[in-house]
């Protein structure tokens, strides 16, 4: 009940500094796929990225972000064998132009990574939850002024109950701003 609360106080703060905003486009939804890469046991998982973000100021976008994986090889205390991943963040990219049909942008966020184990002991949870700081980097290519693809690599750190979590990923996604 307190993530919904939070979320809804974010959007609404949201929706509150849209005299900020640049003109254009001010929402922007995209989507694709994930790849995500445990640098610990050297195993990947595929999966798939949804974004949501609201323009404040010209160069800076509050952002939503959630990303799940397919099941991949972890080993943890929770499990030796398969695991998927859920991330949900909130934060922010700092965009900056590269001319007429590019930009460039940097994302950072904080929220939550579940782990689903599909082999456990006997009687124990199959899952845990915890917290998770994201960092990353990418491109933004403009088919028209709101409709493009975006490429790009992030760094998750786990912590609290899933601070041994350390996942890189890649995401290719279309979006629209609108």
């Amino acid at each position: 009940m307190k993530r919904i609360i939070f979320v809804c106080t974010a959007i609404l703060v949201l929706l509150a500094h849209s005299a900020l905003a640049e003109s254009g486009p001010s929402f922007r939804i995209s989507a694709g796929p994930t790849m995500m890469y445990d640098p610990g046991n050297q195993k990947s998982g595929a999966g798939g990225h949804v974004t949501a973000s609201y323009r404040v100021i010209p160069a800076l976008e509050v952002e939503l972000y959630g990303a799940m994986s397919s099941d991949f090889d972890v080993d943890n205390d929770l499990t030796n064998g398969d695991a998927a991943v859920s991330i949900l963040t909130l934060g922010g990219r700092h965009v900056t132009s590269l001319g007429d049909k590019s930009a460039a942008f940097f994302a950072f966020g904080a929220g939550v990574l579940e782990l689903n184990a599909d082999e456990v002991p006997a009687g124990s949870d199959d899952s845990r939850q915890g917290g998770v700081a994201r960092f990353g980097i990418g491109l933004d290519f403009f088919i028209i002024p709101s409709l493009g693809v975006t490429f790009g690599t992030g760094f998750n750190r786990g912590f609290g109950a899933t601070s041994e979590v350390v996942l890189f990923d890649l995401t290719a996604s279309a979006f629209f701003a609108f």
